[in-house]
């Protein structure tokens, strides 16, 4: 005989027999159903609603208590690892039943099953699945940013607006990815169909979106993250248009972002003009003009060579130091000559004037590293030690012939640490800074080192384990992608 999880169903019964039928078979899978986590002095109980599980401590989830539901599918989809029902108590997540691959929103079903732990909230194990009938979607629960952060609005349908930043449409997971910004917080909603075509055009306006609040969690069962899953084809509804036609407003200085206006920055979407001075598709940019420079974080997987003229869309926002362009798309707009590095001194960068642009110095090797493929290397100048980062490369030979102690000019982009103690005034200067490097031929020697040499010195490698941490989690964040997790509960 067939074990309980193999006994899928799929009925839609018209008739008080095939209710009474169900009913008995429901309760003879009961009977059926391995109980070994319950004790002998479990209370003998059945919980007919989602919000008697998710009610449950995670222990007493654990023991695996009986579940009998009836609600309507909310959300359902194998490669979002994503299978939610609600009551007309509260929405739940239930695990994978094989067999159960095409369930609709929509749909009524009869779950009977029992409870688990989950991996974040309680969830229900089922063991039969019986759709029905037809429904409509329960009504979308406007919600804060506050109540989604708290977690208690796991699983259920809700409903809030944000300024849409970026569109892209999964080929694997057949589902538009839309990144949009509430109070501070960037959530991805995941849709099967969006209300403007091209996608793309939904980017700079603002929606109001419903669907299933589904948590993202650590191992410890800690919630780092939000998204929402989309059931309905009206479930993305525009309240305010984006601009038509983006790349036709007029640029804006790169100086002039996040500067202060009377009326605010309103924090929407910007437009740039400037030299491409540093170009990784589909991850970063570096332009600049005569005087700034601007990172900007970037998807976009057109190649661009140092001297390209572009336009550049995108979301200002803080950086470290100086503001960044957030979810930017760029457009060639002609070519040039390679941007000349501002030739400058340790003093000249750590006042901040040269962050985000190509720079030039003098300084001396003092190590060489390669942590997996990225290769590092840590430099002095005017008795300040500083490192200089390169980029992978195809082969990992670009620093093989560079001595200790050489004397060398670098030229990178620059990117200021701002450290803790600023203060207003001429006087401040930035705690340290490091240097992008674009190829090994960003480093020419001037001087072979003498024969006293620095290599094994330990003082020296304790400086370079140090540094080198600091520019590992630099790097971490330079070459970070919105791109969230799709895992399941």
């Amino acid at each position: 005989m067939a074990g309980p999880a193999s006994l899928l169903k799929t009925m839609m019964p018209h008739t008080p027999t095939s209710r009474i039928a169900f009913t008995l078979m429901s309760g003879l899978l009961y009977l059926s159903i391995p109980r070994s986590g319950l004790s002998a002095d479990s209370p003998d109980r059945t919980l007919t609603t989602a919000a008697a599980v998710r009610s449950l401590p995670a222990a007493e989830a654990a023991r695996g208590l009986p579940v009998q539901l009836h609600g309507v599918v909310t959300f359902f989809d194998e490669g979002l690892f994503s299978r939610f029902i609600q009551d007309g108590t509260a929405g739940i997540y239930f695990q994978d039943l094989p067999g159960v691959t095409n369930l609709v929103p929509g749909q009524t079903v009869d779950v009977v099953g029992v409870t688990g732990p989950g991996e974040y909230a309680p969830v229900v194990v089922p063991a039969f699945v019986t759709v029905v009938g037809q429904a409509a979607l329960p009504p979308a629960v406007p919600v804060s940013l506050e109540q989604l952060l708290s977690g208690r609005e796991d699983s259920q349908f809700v409903q809030f607006s944000g300024s849409v930043r970026s569109v892209r449409f999964d080929k694997d997971l057949q589902f538009y990815a839309v990144d949009f910004l509430t109070g501070g917080e960037r959530i991805t909603a995941y849709a099967k169909q969006l209300p403007l075509a091209p996608a793309e055009d939904l980017v700079g306006s603002t929606v109001k979106v419903s669907g299933v609040c589904s948590t993202m969690f650590n191992h410890q069962r800690q919630l780092f993250g939000i998204r929402l899953l989309v059931p309905q084809v009206d479930g993305v509804v525009v309240e305010t248009a984006a601009p038509a036609r983006p790349f036709d407003l007029p640029a804006q200085p790169i100086n002039s972002l996040l500067q202060f206006a009377p009326g605010g920055n309103g924090g929407g979407r910007v437009k740039v003009t400037g030299t491409v001075a540093y170009c990784t598709p589909g991850s970063t940019l570096f332009i600049e003009n005569e005087n700034d420079g601007l990172y900007c974080q970037t998807r976009e997987r057109q190649a661009l060579k140092p001297g390209d003229q572009v336009e550049v869309l995108g979301f200002p926002a803080k950086g470290d130091y100086s503001p960044i362009l957030e979810d930017a798309i760029y457009r060639k707009a002609g070519s040039g000559a390679e941007p000349k590095p501002d030739v400058v001194d340790v003093n000249q960068i750590l006042t901040g004037s040269h962050d985000c642009r190509l720079v030039q110095l003098n300084a001396r090797v003092l190590d060489r590293v390669q942590r997996g493929v990225n290769q590092f290397l840590l430099l002095q100048s005017d008795d300040f030690t500083f490192q200089a980062y390169l980029p992978p490369l195809k082969s990992n030979d670009g620093f093989a012939d560079l001595q200790n102690g050489s004397e060398v000019t670098v030229t990178g982009i620059c990117l200021i640490e701002r450290g803790n103690n600023w203060q207003a005034g001429e006087n401040w200067r930035a705690t340290s800074f490091h240097l992008l490097l674009r190829s090994p031929q960003d480093v020419v020697v001037l001087q072979a080192p003498s024969t006293s040499s620095l290599a094994g010195n330990p003082w020296i490698t304790g400086v370079l384990g140090v540094i080198a941490l600091g520019c590992l989690s630099w790097v971490v964040v330079l070459k970070r992608h919105n791109r969230q997790p799709v895992g399941g509960k």
